[in-house]
């Protein structure tokens, strides 16, 4: 049996994101904001976040910060 990340009842997940959305992302990152103020600030949730974070480190449109996400 596989396990499907994501697939709980528990989890809402909003894998969609509008330009503008990212942009305000990338500044807010910038900007040093920790990944529970940037979730406070663009109203989603914080997973939604998480993997905002690692999707724009992958592609190199943010860098690593000295305390990460936090």
């Amino acid at each position: 049996m596989n396990y499907h990340l994501f697939e709980h009842e528990k989890i809402k997940v909003n894998m969609v994101f509008e330009q503008h959305e990212i942009k305000n992302f990338i500044f807010l990152w910038k900007e040093g904001y920790d990944i529970f103020t940037i979730s406070e600030k663009m109203k989603r949730g914080t997973m939604d976040i998480a993997l905002l974070i690692v999707d724009r480190a992958e592609i190199g449109e943010i860098k690593k910060r000295s305390r990460g996400m936090f």
